[in-house]
């Protein structure tokens, strides 16, 4: 389909006209989506995020209000100092420490350590454990300034009491720990350290509700970087990775949303007086715009469709529009190629049905205008013809002819006897009803008129012929190089010039096109003559067209033309004039020799 025609232009059209439109609306309405569904994720997950903080802070300031029970047992302080002598001071420290534990849920062991006593002491949810120690166990010294201190997720330990006597209780959990210094109020000394174990439990309850943990991720991390709780629990207490995310975090508000090449990332920073956790919730695009993608992939799916729909309705109306002037063209070809009787059929009513039913009658009046024309032609020649059988009879020269040749014999003259035998010749073929003949003919017809000539300028007239032995039976129109060779004769001997000659070649060009040359010695063609007649042989002839008076002198050359025109389909034969150097003129001919020369008429 060549991007020049009908069809080809008004499919293109309508492919941009609908495509541009659907995709510019797919890009806008995508864009807008996603803007749209990033406002709104953003909106819900701060208000989500806000919430968890709040959760999670209420529930960490009950922790700490635990922690801070002490502080409200009036004895509890003094019974520091007892204990281990004093039982009753041990009873009521433990009584203290089991409602601690049970005073909020999720915590899973209470550690305390009197620096006066030296006893170490683990509430669990069975039996209490004890232990004299001069110092308290290692870790359990986690405490600033403000003696307290909330440790990130760790592995649960057992403060350094001995398996054997906890071995009812697995240790193979992850918990937090809030770490308090007691201390002797209002006074700045220390009596002792308390260590709460908190199970992962509660947090986990509170940040299930923040996410979905099939498309996104939330992290709960302390200041340093550590993950306190995680939705992958093999993360919890490991440091986290995209530490430069943590470093802008730690730079900006309270809350807010951070977005990178890959996610949304959405978070909420605890009270930096109690914990200083930041709670962080990652969004992924392909989540974050899932629906986006889904809204565009329909509206991929529909533009398709459309695009479908437009080419085939594109085709369907292209064909009704283009298949009458394809119809159009292929009568106009037939007629080109010379069928002038084509039915021409109009099957619409539309401008191309309108277009061709007038285009039909134009071919009828050319039609009976050429009939007309031809028939007049005909008639012309004929009677032409029949004027000059009228006025001589060719069986009565031919045999006059013959017997001036036999009485030539008889007083021993052959010259005179060849010469009428040339002319003999000659007559016959110029009689001959054929419009095409042989180049071997034509060639032969040129000899015996040269022949003739020879006898009349004798020593002054040199002829060469130079012709391809594959040519010779090509078939050409008749009379064609006479013309050519008698202008020399009618126009450019002379004396002056000294000894005149003419050469005359033939050869092959290429397939189906033969060359033929007559150059002679005589007189050049004046240069304005020239031009005119050479301006006279470019330009189509018609047979019925009158010579003007200036070209008179060349009705053998326009005769000629005319012939090797009429003897070729597309006009391709050409005859050319030129003056050579010093003096002379060349013809040249090039003839397209297989297309059919005869031709016929219909109906004639």
């Amino acid at each position: 389909m060549k991007f020049h025609s009908i069809r080809s232009r008004l499919i293109w059209f309508l492919l941009i006209a609908v495509t541009l439109p659907l995709l510019l609306s797919m890009t806008m309405t995508f864009v807008l989506t996603k803007q749209s569904l990033r406002e709104q994720a953003t909106q819900e997950n701060e208000r989500l995020i806000f919430q968890g903080i709040t959760n999670l802070d209420n529930y960490l300031q009950g922790l700490n209000r635990a922690s801070i029970g002490v502080y409200n047992d009036p004895h509890f302080l003094r019974n520091l100092a007892k204990i281990p002598d004093d039982y009753r001071a041990v009873a009521e420290i433990y009584t203290t420490l089991q409602t601690m534990m049970n005073a909020s849920s999720g915590i899973d062991q209470v550690y305390l350590h009197s620096f006066d006593a030296g006893q170490s002491t683990l509430i669990t949810s069975t039996v209490p454990l004890r232990e004299f120690r001069l110092e308290p166990f290692t870790g359990s010294i986690h405490y600033g300034p403000s003696g307290l201190f909330i440790q990130p997720s760790h592995m649960k330990h057992l403060y350094g009491f001995s398996a054997v006597s906890y071995a009812e209780h697995s240790t193979e959990r992850q918990v937090f720990t809030l770490h308090r210094a007691i201390r002797n109020i209002p006074a700045s000394e220390t009596l002792g350290v308390l260590a709460i174990d908190v199970d992962l439990e509660p947090l986990r309850s509170i940040c299930r509700q923040l996410y979905d943990a099939d498309t996104e991720e939330l992290f709960l991390i302390d200041r340093n970087g550590t993950i306190v709780y995680s939705g992958k629990e093999a993360s919890i207490g490991t440091h986290w990775k995209e530490s430069g995310l943590l470093n802008r975090i730690s730079k900006e508000g309270e809350h807010g949303v951070i977005e990178d090449d890959t996610a949304l990332h959405v978070y909420g920073k605890l009270d930096a007086n109690l914990s200083g956790w930041t709670l962080v919730k990652k969004i992924p695009h392909r989540t974050l715009y899932l629906r986006a993608t889904r809204l565009t992939q329909i509206n991929a799916v529909i533009t398709g469709a459309a695009l479908l729909l437009v080419i085939v309705a594109t085709l369907w109306i292209s064909i009704k529009i283009t298949e009458p002037i394809k119809r159009l063209t292929r009568y106009i070809n037939q007629i080109q190629s010379g069928q002038l009787d084509v039915d021409i059929r109009a099957m619409s009513n539309d401008e191309i049905g309108v277009l061709s039913r007038r285009f039909r009658q134009m071919m009828d009046t050319i039609n009976n205008l050429i009939l007309r024309e031809y028939k007049l032609e005909l008639a012309n020649k004929t009677h032409q013809l029949k004027a000059l059988q009228a006025q001589i009879n060719p069986h009565f020269l031919y045999n006059t002819l013959q017997s001036i040749g036999t009485l030539a014999l008889q007083h021993e003259v052959p010259r005179i006897y060849s010469l009428l035998s040339s002319l003999a010749k000659m007559l016959r073929y110029n009689m001959r009803d054929h419009t095409v003949v042989t180049l071997k003919e034509e060639a032969e017809h040129v000899k015996q008129y040269l022949d003739l000539q020879k006898e009349r300028f004798g020593e002054q007239l040199e002829v060469t012929y130079q012709w391809e032995d594959e040519v010779l039976n090509d078939r050409v129109p008749k009379m064609i190089l006479q013309p050519l060779v008698e202008n020399y004769f009618k126009h450019g001997a002379d004396p002056r010039l000294g000894p005149g000659e003419i050469r005359i070649t033939g050869s092959r060009i290429q397939e189906g096109i033969v060359k033929i040359t007559v150059e002679n010695n005589g007189i050049s063609i004046p240069q304005a003559d020239l031009e005119q007649l050479q301006h006279m042989l470019k330009r189509p002839l018609k047979a019925y067209e009158e010579p003007d008076t200036s070209e008179q002198d060349s009705i053998g050359l326009r005769n000629v033309l005319l012939r090797i025109q009429l003897h070729s389909e597309d006009g391709s034969n050409t005859l050319c004039v030129d003056n050579i150097l010093p003096h002379g003129v060349r013809y040249t001919l090039e003839i397209r020799t297989e297309v059919p020369m005869e031709i016929h008429i219909k109906g004639e």
